[in-house]
């Protein structure tokens, strides 16, 4: 927006007596107009110019991993409890690619603080065990290569990209050092389901935090197999140069305090370098696309699942999953994170190499609707939501697939009349044409004999999220050839 400057007349120029000739209002507003129009000129320029850059940018990146974030004040429950802020720490966070490449860079992001995040240094490498990185991969990252900086409130920054071999499938580990500072909101995603070590001092570099403890039985995801030559050879694959240990010894000492979370702080996105025929699918919705009840440090949820399915097929071997879900997101209104109606934008268009919306969500929106007055919604609220983000998606070229509402009837928020609009809503996701395919994942979970329940052996308990089981089921059916046509 440039801001053209506004003359009111002779009156507010003149600030000292006796005054000087002063121009007409006709002189000023014509001065007024040439400058705002040179300046707008100049913007317009400046912001075509950066959106040819980012639209470049876009065409050589990937998306290949992602998170949705929210904001949590450091104050209120497990935050609270964590040395963030409070002293010079290093976290150690673990992700799970969905595709490989060439080079690599991450987004850090800031995007709820309320003041500037500082980042001492932070490193990449490739899993080994729990918080123990692969010898060897251990690389520094750097930002306009400067090992440190600062993010601005409501901001992110992406790293330089590292030269290397990315495997798909691929468990790298960020490390990074925050130095004390005043942060009274933080940026995070609060169900990772998967660990982040938290130590202090300045151990970036450290070749493990704690001792790998024994994996959780049946680390496969049921019934879906990786294709051959995903897994990690235990050879380093970089090609940057490496970075020393600074920590003493093959780890930390014993006493040194290390926290555990099952949260992801600060982090926003990874990203690989695009081939001209890979694109991303992102996957938008609530805790159930989160992944709420799968086993931690598995990977089990259902974009998960979807992943290597995609990669064994050879028309969608080149295809990324982003999940971009949040535990109790609503359509309509804001409460665990923005809506998906205020996020779709950051969290969907703006992701490198976007293709595919994959959408999952409405189910809080239909159990919450009794919980407050302002809580209220009607059937065709939603209904309309729907088509408005499929219209977005359309804008921006994308293809927008809807996923239908799986039961829900036991768990606590479980209304007759919100049974009938989960009935109503899925109806039209099957039948309305401004959609460009469905994923029926009401029919694949529900039990055939109470139909608005869950399958026993796919209900984690809370008769709302599915098992491992369940989501298993759900990322196989999702029908392929949804992801073989551009619109």
């Amino acid at each position: 927006m440039v801001n053209v400057p506004m003359v009111y007349g002779t009156h507010a120029v003149c600030q000292q007596f006796p005054c000087a000739p002063q121009a007409t209002d006709a002189e000023h507003w014509a001065t007024a107009y040439n400058r705002g129009m040179r300046s707008a000129l100049l913007v317009l320029a400046v912001a075509t110019s950066m959106h040819a850059i980012a639209q470049a940018d876009s065409k050589k990146w990937l998306a290949t991993w992602g998170t949705a974030v929210v904001s949590v004040p450091a104050t209120v429950n497990a935050a609270a409890t964590l040395p963030i802020g409070k002293q010079q720490v290093t976290l150690r966070q673990v992700v799970h690619l969905s595709q490989g490449g060439k080079r690599i860079r991450i987004s850090l992001t800031n995007e709820f603080g309320t003041e500037p995040l500082r980042i001492d240094s932070a490193h990449l490498a490739f899993k080994s065990a729990g918080s123990r990185i692969l010898p060897g991969t251990d690389r520094a990252l750097t930002f306009n290569g400067q090992a440190g900086v600062s993010v601005a409130p409501g901001q992110f920054v992406t790293t330089d990209a590292v030269i290397e071999t990315v495997p798909i499938f691929s468990d790298v580990e960020i490390s990074m050092v925050l130095p004390a500072q005043d942060l009274p909101v933080l940026t995070y995603h609060a169900a990772a389901y998967t660990t982040t070590y938290i130590a202090p001092g300045d151990h970036v570099a450290a070749e493990q935090f704690l001792p790998p403890t024994t994996p959780p039985p049946g680390l496969s995801m049921p019934g879906v197999r990786a294709p051959a030559g995903a897994s990690l050879s235990d050879k380093a694959i970089l090609q940057s140069a490496s970075s020393p240990t600074t920590s003493s010894g093959f780890g930390l000492n014993a006493d040194s305090a290390v926290q555990q979370t099952t949260s992801w702080y600060f982090l926003k996105r990874i990203e690989v370098d695009r081939t001209r025929k890979s694109a991303a699918i992102v996957t938008l919705g609530d805790s159930i696309t989160d992944g709420t009840g799968s086993t931690t440090e598995t990977n089990r949820r259902w974009p998960d699942v979807l992943a290597p399915l995609l990669a064994a097929n050879k028309k969608t071997a080149v295809l990324s999953v982003v999940n971009e879900g949040i535990g109790g997101n609503r359509v309509l209104h804001e409460g665990a994170g923005p809506s998906a109606l205020s996020r779709f934008d950051r969290e969907v268009v703006s992701q490198p190499g976007v293709r595919y919306v994959l959408m999952l969500e409405g189910i809080n929106d239909i159990g919450n609707m009794h919980r407050s007055p302002s809580d209220a919604i009607t059937e065709q609220q939603l209904l309309d939501a729907y088509t408005t983000l499929a219209h977005r998606a359309h804008a921006q070229g994308l293809r927008f697939i809807v996923a239908t509402i799986l039961p829900y009837e036991g768990a606590g928020y479980f209304s007759a009349d919100g049974e009938q609009i989960r009935q109503d809503v899925n109806r039209f996701l099957r039948t309305s044409h401004d959609f460009d395919g469905v994923v029926d994942f009401d029919k694949v979970t529900r039990d055939p004999e109470h139909p608005t329940r869950l399958l026993p052996k796919y209900d984690h308990g809370d008769h709302l999220h599915p098992s491992d089981e369940g989501y298993a089921a759900m990322g196989s059916a999702v029908n392929l050839k949804l992801f073989g046509k551009k619109r």
